[in-house]
């Protein structure tokens, strides 16, 4: 069951996410990764252990953003993830966006990837608090992402259409996003 998209952070999701950062090393994408792993410990979000990466690549991103701390999940939470077929057009086109001067930005890219194959918002699939951590995540790791998105798109949604788009598949018969039926689906504020 779903919590309530403007619910405040639970003590348990705060307190492991304050004890994460006291390992951190330091570089902007410790927090987004402390929400990561507190959220997929509280058994928030879609992602496997490992969020994606692969074991090694795991291992390797706690190495850098959290020295020191060892991170063994014990289980999973459910039914591994269904990598939809377009997860690899996915990774591309978010890595191409990837900036390289942060350090972690192409981790995010598979994490972003595997996240859009949950059926919820990115957010919450991803198991963070909120969706203005998702934005803050994408314009640090993805900035051109982030200003493409200068209407307030629900961020799964401006993936996916940017992805179609760059690919010449266009799906909504209307002449511009205005005109669509969907308009308050895709654009503002969770409700």
């Amino acid at each position: 069951m779903l919590a309530p998209l403007n619910q405040r952070p639970t003590p348990a999701r705060q307190a492991l996410h304050a004890h994460l950062m006291q390992h951190a090393a330091g570089t902007p994408n410790d927090e987004f990764l402390a929400h990561l792993i507190a959220g997929w410990t509280l058994g928030d979000g879609v992602l496997p252990p490992d969020l994606g990466l692969g074991a090694q690549r795991f291992a390797r991103l706690m190495a850098v953003h959290f020295p020191g701390l060892v991170w063994q999940p014990k289980t999973d939470h459910g039914p591994a993830l269904v990598l939809y077929p377009e997860f690899d057009d996915l990774v591309r086109f978010i890595g191409a966006h990837a900036d390289a001067a942060v350090a972690g930005s192409d981790d995010m890219t598979l994490v972003l990837a595997t996240a859009c194959m949950g059926s919820d918002h990115l957010w919450q699939d991803l198991g963070l608090p909120s969706r203005r951590e998702l934005s803050q995540l994408i314009a640090l790791n993805f900035p051109e992402l982030g200003a493409l998105n200068n209407r307030d798109m629900k961020w799964k949604k401006f993936l996916y259409r940017e992805l179609c788009q760059r690919e010449g598949i266009f799906v909504c018969a209307s002449p511009s996003c205005e005109a669509c039926a969907d308009y308050a689906n895709c654009f503002g504020p969770e409700v």
